[in-house]
Formats: C-alpha cells, structure tokens, sequence
C-alpha cells in the first residue's frame, strides 16, 4: 500500500497540474487532483492489489493441484504429497506453516480451501476424498480437473497478457489527449486570455478530466471484475469467462 500512496501522489500531482496549466484556474487543478488522488488511492490500487492476490492464489492452486496429484500417484503418501506441491508456494501461503503444522495430512488439504476459494480447488477434494475412500488411480479420477485447471490457467494467462497490451495503448490515447490540451494553452496563448475565463471552457475541461477518470475506473472494473460496491468475488468466476 505503500507504493499505492507513492502512484496516486504523481498520478494526482501530474492531472491536477495539466488541469491548473490547462485552464489557469487554482481551484480546477486541486479539484481534478483531490479527485483522482480519492479515485486511485481508495479504488484503483486497491482493486489492483485485490486482482493481483487472487492471480497468484489462481496460479498457486493450480500449481498445488498439479503437483499433489503426481506425487500422490508416485508414493502414494498425502503427507509427502503435501510438502512437494507446497515446496514453491509464495510468502503469503507460508505464513498458515505455523498452523498449519499443527493439523494432520488430511486436514492441512481441506483446510486451504479457505485460502485458495476456488471452485476448483473444491472439485479436487471431492475427488481426493473419493480416492481415499474407494482407492483406484487418482490420475485417471482427476484427468477431467486437471485438463480443467490447465484450461483456465492457460486462458486467464492469455487473457491478462492482452490486458496489458490494451491498457498500454488506453493509457497511450489519453496521454495524447493530455497533450492536445496543453497545445490548446500553449498553441493559442493569445486566445487564452478569454478562454480561460469562459465558464465554457472551464466546464468542458472539468468535463473532461472527469470523463477520463471515469474511464479508468470502468476500464479498472471490466479488467478486474472488482467492483468497489463489491467487497468479495469468486476469482474463478472472472478467469473462466475472461476473453481472449
């Protein structure tokens, strides 16, 4: 969150200066600059970080999945299972070790189903459980989940690539119309003088910085699936209907 403060602070600063050089009007350039610091600081890099953990916990689970099931399949012991496919889990998954160390084979599994919250993840303990019950191969009980996870890992990974790609060229149009806006200052200095004082001019540039704010928030919101009336959601529900 520290690094948030630090994005929103230049963000902020940078639009309410072009807004004070755009129109020659304090008041704009605090109001525009309040306004995106409100916007990135309480929405934005929130729902960042928020899409962020749930990517990692995506990836993880499929990487736990994956692993536990092939090493299950080899030594056939959900102890040794557990310990291989948590070998490369990340910082956050390590610090549940304390409570982790505490519970059984069987327990530690169910248990990260409050940390993962995948409907995936839920599917493999029915097949887990259905293999300690009954016994067989658990790759072949698993071979439909498995393809599964791959699928959504591989198309959430797509999907996240293109993103970049098209938040690059968004942000690359408004920077563009930031710069059309300080040529209308700088370009036609000697009509500024009336500019500048037409409430027209004023409302319309108002208008402006408003309709790119927004802009990020619903590009932010289409992008994360993180609404900020929403303080919860499904991470698989965005990954499995994501676009390519």
């Amino acid at each position: 969150m520290k690094k948030g403060w630090v994005y929103a602070l230049f963000v902020s600063v940078f639009l309410g200066g072009t807004a004070f050089i755009a129109s020659n009007q304090w008041y704009l350039g605090i109001a525009v600059g309040a306004v995106a610091l409100i916007l990135i600081l309480f929405y934005l890099v929130p729902a960042i970080e928020k899409y962020g953990t749930l990517s990692r916990k995506r990836h993880e689970c499929y990487l736990f999945i994956h692993g536990y099931l092939v090493t299950l399949s080899v030594c056939m012991s959900l102890e040794k299972s557990f310990d291989v496919a948590t070998h490369s889990m990340g910082k956050d998954f390590h610090r549940l070790d304390e409570t982790l160390s505490s519970m059984q084979a069987r327990e530690k599994v169910e248990y990260l189903a409050s940390y993962f919250e995948s409907d995936l993840y839920r599917m493999f303990l029915s097949i887990l459980h259905l293999y300690l019950d009954r016994g067989g191969d658990v790759l072949k009980l698993s071979s439909e989940l498995t393809a599964e996870a791959s699928r959504v890992e591989e198309t959430a990974q797509a999907y996240d690539k293109q993103a970049i790609r098209k938040m690059m060229s968004f942000g690359f149009l408004w920077l563009m119309a930031l710069i059309i806006v300080m040529f209308m200052r700088f370009g036609l200095s000697s009509f500024f003088s009336s500019m500048s004082a037409s409430p027209m001019y004023l409302g319309t540039l108002g208008a402006f910085y408003g309709f790119m704010l927004l802009s990020f928030a619903i590009y932010c919101a289409c992008h994360t699936g993180i609404l900020p009336w929403k303080k919860r959601r499904k991470k698989e529900v965005k990954h499995e209907t994501a676009k390519g």
